[in-house]
């Protein structure tokens, strides 16, 4: 169950824990599915073989699991050829990276999602490194996309689309999470859809935005923010794309701090998304709950110094990486049930690597356990088991699981603190 890649970028990016490092700038301006001249394929070769042997020397396992690298290069070495595309040369690569069955792992274009956001993970970046996008994440089946998530206040959100749409051409091409969106900022944009299987596709107007795409989740993280009332008890609700970076952290802190504090539980969703460095993220959750106040000549002010009410943790098969530690941690410490699937089991540390041609390679190279368990390839199972239908809509069945959990739980809490302070 390594399922590296998952759509136009690799969702397992990334862990990395502390590795973060400069990473070199990389050229973005290169052609969709740019087709290589005869004089051209010489370069195309030598890629591969760099690709080839960085992999032999830099991934985590020595022994690469196994496999004798020279011959499985030689295999897909003779499928390079002078008439290809750039987005077939990047196919018959990664289907020599698959051979690895390794997360973490996957050549990637400028044409898509994870060629900008690796960058801006790696170097701590919330500015620059822009890309014209719409707000989605999925995966690839054929020519087509599969939606599984879609970013709060995104121009994808505004247009309609949702979790499980197949998106199947953009102005008549086929779809890139960047790619089919390169010089159109701010221009009304066709995609064309099947939604639920039907048999006439819908056509949606989107405009895509051009910003940095760590901050694009850091907005959804924001906007996802609410609170919800269920039989009297008002629940705290956000949903955490990434942990990609330290704002991450102090928007979640700010929130159950403040927002929330008052709330009678949380629903902390970890679905989908994208890893990150998870250290530091539980401190305000695992904390004691003492208020400290203070008083400057008569005015007096509180600060709570952690969140002790009740929780409930969402996870799904694509929760993975830094999110899939974060997941252990609660199930570790009993602090919140987890409820959903379980985890992608994409739980290696990776870095990044640029090539020529607006190519990025995303490499494991550093192996991992918890409590000396592997969680690579295996994942973290929930504490109760409920499938997906219809995921991130009103009739959610993960959410709507998750809020009657919570609220017995706030119940129990209740009647506990009545019989301790009648």
């Amino acid at each position: 169950m390594y399922s590296r890649r998952i759509g136009s970028v690799t969702l397992a990016l990334t862990l990395l824990l502390g590795m973060v490092s400069a990473f070199p700038s990389v050229s973005l301006a290169n052609p969709v599915a740019r087709k290589v001249h005869k004089a051209e394929a010489k370069s195309f070769l030598e890629t591969f073989d760099q690709i080839h042997q960085k992999i032999r020397g830099s991934f985590y396992d020595k022994y690469l699991h196994g496999l004798n690298w020279g011959e499985v290069g030689a295999k897909y070495r003779a499928k390079v050829h002078n008439d290809m595309t750039r987005r077939e040369f990047v196919r018959v690569v990664n289907a020599m990276i698959d051979e690895l069955h390794a997360s973490h792992c996957e050549l990637i274009s400028d044409d898509d999602f994870g060629y900008y956001l690796l960058p801006c993970v790696l170097n701590q970046d919330l500015e620059g490194r822009k890309a014209t996008h719409i707000g989605v994440t999925g995966r690839y089946e054929g020519n087509d996309y599969i939606v599984t998530g879609v970013l709060e206040s995104s121009p994808a959100a505004k247009a309609g689309l949702i979790a499980g749409d197949r998106i199947l051409s953009v102005e008549g091409s086929p779809f890139t999470t960047i790619g089919s969106f390169r010089d159109r900022e701010g221009k009304p944009t066709n995609l064309t859809v099947n939604r639920n299987g039907e048999a006439k596709p819908i056509t949606l107007e989107v405009t895509p935005r051009k910003e940095n795409l760590l901050r694009a989740f850091l907005e959804a993280t924001r906007h996802s923010a609410k609170t919800l009332t269920v039989e009297g008890r008002r629940m705290g609700y956000v949903h955490l794309w990434t942990m990609g970076h330290e704002a991450f952290k102090r928007e979640i802190d700010a929130l159950v701090l403040g927002k929330f504090y008052n709330t009678d539980g949380l629903i902390l969703d970890l679905r989908d998304g994208f890893g990150g460095n998870p250290f530091r993220f539980a401190e305000v959750f695992f904390t004691p709950d003492v208020s400290w106040e203070q008083n400057f000549r008569g005015i007096t002010q509180e600060r709570p110094s952690g969140y002790g009410k009740p929780m409930v943790v969402l996870i799904n098969g694509g929760t993975r990486s830094a999110k899939e530690f974060f997941s252990y941690q609660f199930k570790k410490a009993g602090r919140a049930p987890l409820i959903g699937t379980t985890t992608a089991g994409a739980f290696l540390g990776a870095n990044g690597f640029p090539f020529d041609s607006g190519l990025l390679l995303e490499l494991s190279v550093v192996g991992l356990r918890l409590d000396g368990k592997v969680i690579e390839g295996k994942g973290v199972s929930p504490d109760i088991l409920v499938e997906p239908n219809g995921i991130y809509t009103e009739n959610d069945s993960q959410l709507l699981r998750a809020k009657q959990v919570l609220l017995k739980s706030i119940i129990e809490r209740s009647s506990k603190r009545l019989v301790e302070n009648p």
